[in-house]
């Protein structure tokens, strides 16, 4: 089962591998790179976590 730390763990990675000094991060990037992340993996929890972190960014844009 995916936690909210699970979930928040994905996203902090995407954020650090994505931040460069002196640029601005959206968060369409940030799900885009969740959505890649999450296909590219190989464990079934990964990719659920991805996927509900999505979700819950995708939530928070709207």
């Amino acid at each position: 089962d995916t936690t909210a730390e699970d979930i928040y763990a994905v996203i902090g990675t995407v954020v650090a591998r994505l931040l460069k000094p002196d640029q601005y991060l959206t968060l369409h990037e940030i799900t885009s790179a969740l959505h890649s992340m999450g296909e590219a993996a190989g464990a079934a929890g990964m990719r659920e976590s991805c996927k509900r972190a999505v979700r819950l960014l995708a939530q928070q844009m709207h």
